[in-house]
């Protein structure tokens, strides 16, 4: 299947972004509805990032990624000439089919036109397909930077260096 990978811009886009996250990260059972009902919404995340999202040929959404500005309220763990991004999240019916990948992808790019020279991520312990999707796009772990999570684990960190385009 074939990703096209854009800004949200409508309030549908936005909308149906926020959607697939909350399905995701609370759904799944990685954060509660409580925690994501304070950030997982428009007014907290514009300003924050660019909000990414893979829309298919009929422009429906398959998942969502927030490219975190440099100067960032969310930003967690990016240092001088680094760009990180949060909040990836591919809908369960589309898994598979390369939108996660097309979103972090579009994440490298953006960092690489804006002279980063390394991109850095976080994720959960338990997002084991995550972390392949990372590792096979060229990041890989940076255990010296996990960071403890105030919900009880250690959140991983993941970078990947920036020698050229994604």
């Amino acid at each position: 299947m074939e990703w096209l990978v854009r800004p949200a811009i409508t309030d549908r886009d936005w909308s149906n972004a926020c959607a697939i996250l909350h399905r995701v990260y609370v759904g799944e059972g990685y954060t509660n509805a409580e925690r994501a009902a304070a950030f997982q919404d428009r007014e907290r995340l514009e300003p924050a990032g660019e909000m990414l999202i893979a829309v298919d040929g009929e422009e429906r959404i398959g998942g969502a990624v927030l490219f975190l500005h440099v100067v960032s309220e969310l930003r967690q763990l990016a240092l001088e000439g680094e760009r990180e991004f949060r909040l990836l999240g591919v809908h369960p019916h589309v898994r598979g089919t390369g939108a996660g990948e097309a979103l972090v992808r579009a994440c490298l790019e953006r960092a690489v036109i804006a002279g980063a020279d390394r991109v850095v991520i976080w994720s959960q312990p338990s997002m084991l397909a995550a972390h392949r999707l990372y590792e096979r796009v060229g990041f890989v772990r940076a255990p010296e930077r996990d960071q403890p999570d105030d919900r009880g684990f250690m959140r991983l960190v993941f970078v990947k260096e920036l020698t050229g385009p994604a």
